[in-house]
């Protein structure tokens, strides 16, 4: 499972470099030399979502997505599992929700293209498919971890 994080984590990072890269290229190009490029904002764009969505799922099998947990800390015992439970559930439900409509999204773009590098727009959801299909296997990573043995003393 680690190498699959380590897989997201640097593919986010080769994505925010990219993304940091344009936007240097763009502030020189228009800055300095005065002639600014179409594809370069684009591109960031592009990379920018990427980064987001690679970097989501990696911070998914971390724990460190913004997490209010007041409710849990409240309760204690069966009560607390039970809401723990219903929520890593909804959770679950959230994000297959959400790679569902990724894909539907995918299908229904494919013929769009973008303005400046003229490909398909697909390739901006493919970055949702991903993501969402990464937190999707390190949620059931983890609720089975967490869930699917019995408790030890």
């Amino acid at each position: 499972m680690k190498q699959i994080v380590r897989m997201f984590d640097i593919g986010a990072l080769i994505c925010f470099v990219i993304m940091m890269g344009c936007v240097l290229l763009e502030v020189v190009t228009r800055n300095l030399i005065h002639m600014p490029t179409t594809w370069v904002e684009e591109l960031s764009r592009f990379m920018c979502v990427w980064t987001v969505f690679l970097g989501a799922a990696s911070a998914w099998f971390r724990g460190t997505h913004i997490a209010i947990d007041v409710l849990p800390r409240r309760f204690s015992g069966i009560s607390q599992k039970l809401l723990i439970g219903s929520s890593q559930i909804l959770s679950g439900i959230f994000l297959f929700c959400g790679w569902m409509g990724s894909i539907l999204i995918m299908i229904e773009q494919f013929q769009a293209k973008t303005t400046a590098l003229e490909i398909s727009i697909s390739w901006f959801y493919l970055a949702l498919f991903i993501g969402f299909s990464g937190m999707l296997l390190f949620h059931g990573y983890h609720m089975i971890r967490n869930f699917g043995r019995p408790n030890q003393k």
